[in-house]
């Protein structure tokens, strides 16, 4: 595998950091701090930059913010990858009529990166912002391996240390997944954890503490029913409820996340719940073929 140049590896990690805080300027101390790069290095890369458009720097605060190339060459993007321009425009009226927050969220690399929102503000411990990653990795993100190969699928639970006595019971809700058509999350204790520290690792992205401390919440959920499968009846705690969107290939090309229930559904509840988001996942699908 070739490796990557660090200049364009920094210059990624910039670009992705602004793109994670659109609201937001930051000098140019304050992210060579959040980003772990020496000031003469990242004074090099915002001059780049800057330069060719990619940013743009606060006459009055000398804070850097996305640059006016970047609109540009999203709206190109939209226009390569019409399943987004799609998602955004429908999950919005989806939300508004249901009540509840909307994310799509696409392949990039071993993540999953959120691409659209819609809907009311998120709980707290439900906050994602456009940009951010969340790692494929057993169990998260199980709509999108659900339909994938046996290769994929071992990667997954290779990469979310699954032990070998819980691949089966994965294996066997990725079988329900695909059988409803869409995954179903528990609101369970260290899940609203991994939450707000999406919100930390945005922050500060390199931290290695971080990353540690996710890393090890994520795998503690595949040692417990984080997903729900099948069962009795009873009601639930719902962290989430997903459906891919399908390419004419049948290769999952987005994701859509429901989120914001709040109160504790029944399976009847869940249900209707997931039959409303896969007709808007179907629609989407449709709209571009």
């Amino acid at each position: 595998m070739s490796r990557r140049a660090l200049s364009a590896t920094r210059a990624t990690d910039l670009l992705a950091f602004l793109a994670a805080h659109p609201g937001r300027g930051f000098t140019y101390s304050e992210l060579s701090k959040r980003l772990q790069i020496n000031l003469s290095s990242m004074h090099s890369i915002l001059v780049a930059l800057t330069e060719s458009g990619f940013l743009s720097r606060s006459a009055s605060d000398g804070r850097y913010v996305l640059g006016p190339v970047l609109v540009a060459i999203g709206d190109a993007a939209l226009e390569r990858n019409p399943l987004i321009d799609e998602a955004r425009s429908q999950m919005r009226a989806f939300s508004r009529k249901l009540g509840l927050e909307s994310l799509a969220f696409s392949l990039a690399g071993g993540d999953t990166l959120c691409v659209a929102r819609a809907g009311p503000p998120p709980l707290p411990g439900n906050i994602v912002q456009v940009g951010q990653r969340i790692p494929l990795i057993a169990p998260l993100a199980s709509a999108w391996v659900a339909w994938a190969s046996d290769r994929e699928v071992e990667r997954w639970l290779t990469a979310g240390g699954a032990r070998r006595s819980e691949q089966r019971r994965l294996r066997e809700i990725l079988d329900v997944v695909r059988e409803r058509g869409y995954s179903v999350a528990l609101e369970v204790d260290g899940r609203r954890r991994i939450g707000e520290m999406l919100v930390e690792l945005a922050e500060d992205p390199h931290s290695e503490p971080l990353r540690r401390e996710f890393f090890s919440l994520i795998a503690e959920l595949g040692h417990g029913p984080y997903q729900l499968g099948k069962g009795p009846g009873g009601s639930f705690l719902i962290s989430s409820i997903t459906a891919p969107v399908f390419e004419a290939d049948g290769r999952v090309a987005l994701s859509i996340t429901l989120q914001g229930f709040g109160l504790r559904l029944s399976r009847k509840g869940i249900r209707d719940a997931g039959a409303q988001l896969l007709e808007l996942t179907e629609s989407i699908a449709r709209a571009v073929r």
